[in-house]
């Protein structure tokens, strides 16, 4: 399993869209409370459920790894878990994951503060919002949070089949295949 991490605006989304759609990557799908963004699809883009149906799944011990992000819920249940699967994660759900499972590879998306913030405006994030998940990014996303990390991906100014192929490359070169 790969799991990608990068702080909001990294670009980790559209990689791992890449990797699935053109290297044949299945994707993990984790569960959310977050309300559904315009084209997402249930049980495609994420489980939608609502915070009663996340606490009781939680309560249960569905989850590999839970947490809460801006007053909603995010997690991975260990149903979803696939060998060639792909998800994205925090540093802290990741390491809860590689506690967990030995075959994990870990890719970090590094991106600057001022391309993220880049990106946050130009997707229509309310300004405050940005603000505030840049302060709280760069103490979440600080690399020394991670217990593991087998490929450090620079995402500025390759285009995205670049980072994917290159993910690729260091996924399978990991694996011995």
């Amino acid at each position: 399993m790969m799991i990608l991490i990068g702080a909001s605006a990294s670009g980790k989304t559209e990689v791992a869209r890449v990797l699935i759609e053109q290297f044949n990557y299945k994707k993990c799908i984790t569960t959310t409370t977050r309300a559904m963004r315009e084209g997402e699809i249930d049980g495609v883009s994420y489980h939608f459920v609502d915070k009663e149906t996340f606490l009781k799944l939680k309560e249960e011990n569905a989850f590999v790894e839970s947490m809460e992000y801006q007053n909603e819920f995010y997690g991975l249940q260990v149903k979803d878990i696939i060998p060639e699967g792909v998800v994205i994660l925090d540093p802290i759900g990741a390491n809860e994951v590689i506690r967990l499972k030995k075959e994990v590879f870990v890719v970090y998306m590094e991106t600057s503060e001022a391309l993220r913030e880049k990106r946050m405006i130009q997707r229509g994030d309310a300004i405050d919002m940005i603000k505030m998940r840049l302060q709280s990014d760069a103490l979440l996303f600080n690399k020394q949070n991670l217990h593991k990390i087998d490929i450090i991906v620079e995402n500025e100014d390759q285009s995205l089949m670049e980072i994917a192929a290159m993910i690729d490359k260091a996924y399978k070169d990991n694996k011995g295949a």
